[in-house]
């Protein structure tokens, strides 16, 4: 199943790349959330269900233009999913182009994403995922 779980994380990532959200959330649990690495201002909250993540995703291409993912590195840990990635886009106010090296842990149960995480710390991210250096 591990394996099923890093390719449900990549396809959602790759999702949030075509702007399909509805496919970046199609395989949430209606339970789920996500808590944000609070690195990019203004957005720490976490989202609630696959409705609350939604409206954390418009948030981000509401205040940035040319929103980008790039993976760099999916580790399979199980139910976990460690992605490291740089998130990246303009500023639609400031015009600044902004980029972010970021870790996300996604823990999955039964084929649905159950819990996410943001990181700003590898080892952070790797302890969360219950790895190590």
């Amino acid at each position: 199943m591990s394996q099923e779980n890093v390719e449900i994380v990549r396809g959602a990532f790759e999702a949030f790349n075509r702007g399909d959200v509805d496919a970046v959330v199609a395989d949430f649990a209606p339970d789920c959330e996500y808590i944000p690495s609070g690195a990019i201002p203004g957005r720490a909250d976490v989202s609630r269900g696959p409705e609350g993540y939604k409206r954390w995703v418009s948030w981000l291409r509401d205040e940035f233009d040319n929103t980008h993912v790039q993976i760099h590195e999916l580790i399979d840990a199980g139910d976990h999913v460690l992605v490291t990635l740089t998130a990246r886009g303009r500023g639609k106010q400031s015009g600044v182009e902004a980029s972010w090296h970021l870790w996300n842990v996604w823990t999955l149960r039964d084929g649905k994403v159950v819990h996410g995480q943001g990181f700003t710390a590898r080892e952070e991210a790797l302890q969360a995922a219950g790895l190590s250096e």
